[in-house]
């Protein structure tokens, strides 16, 4: 199913458990800098993919940054794309569908496992894990690509997690976990992981 259509980004729920603000900052400002005349195309061709849950309630599967980036730029209604439609299935068999697609990611900020339920409940309650930023940044390098079967950014997020220690509280602290992040990216553990480009 491809539809096109409009959503409110306050009545949309996140499938993962977290963002990295520091890429939802990169959103956001490539979303301030179009022309006001060219906004609503920019926003159409990142539109949110979705899918339709147990009584109509929408579920972002990807692009869960630029949903966030667009709330704190306080655009309340977004362009989404509706990938499947499960509203006519009770709870269990839509959460089912969604881990045979691998369209859900039940993990916190600090990528510990956690239950469904716990899941946040909008796209502004998703709380920062800046792992997932530097797992994005690392990926605009051409470390690695995601491949369509599986989201990369999450097993990246999760090997820096515990290849290295950053402190995130700077900007100048921020950028050195990224030149840490590179680093551990060249380890011969990295190849293992989706989506390496062992051409970079």
């Amino acid at each position: 199913m491809d539809d096109e259509l409009v959503g409110r980004i306050d009545d949309l729920k996140p499938t993962q458990g977290a963002v990295g603000m520091e890429h939802v900052s990169e959103k956001m400002h490539l979303t301030s800098a179009q022309p006001e005349n060219a906004r609503a195309a920019f926003l159409r061709e990142h539109a949110l993919k979705v899918v339709r849950g147990p009584g109509g309630t929408l579920h972002v599967i990807d692009h869960h940054h630029w949903a966030r980036a667009w709330h704190e730029l306080g655009i309340d209604v977004a362009p989404i794309s509706i990938a499947c439609d499960f509203s006519g299935g009770d709870h269990d068999a839509f959460i089912a569908a969604l881990r045979e697609h691998g369209w859900i990611h039940p993990f916190d900020a600090q990528g510990r496992e956690t239950s469904v339920d716990a899941l946040p409940a909008s796209i502004a309650a998703m709380p920062d894990d800046p792992y997932l930023s530097l797992a994005a940044f690392v990926r605009m390098a051409g470390v690695y690509e995601d491949p369509p079967e599986f989201n990369a950014k999450f097993a990246w997020a999760d090997y820096f997690r515990a290849h290295m220690e950053a402190d995130f509280a700077s900007i100048s602290g921020f950028a050195k976990a990224l030149a840490q992040a590179i680093a551990a990216s060249r380890q011969d553990e990295a190849r293992e992981l989706p989506g390496f480009n062992a051409k970079a």
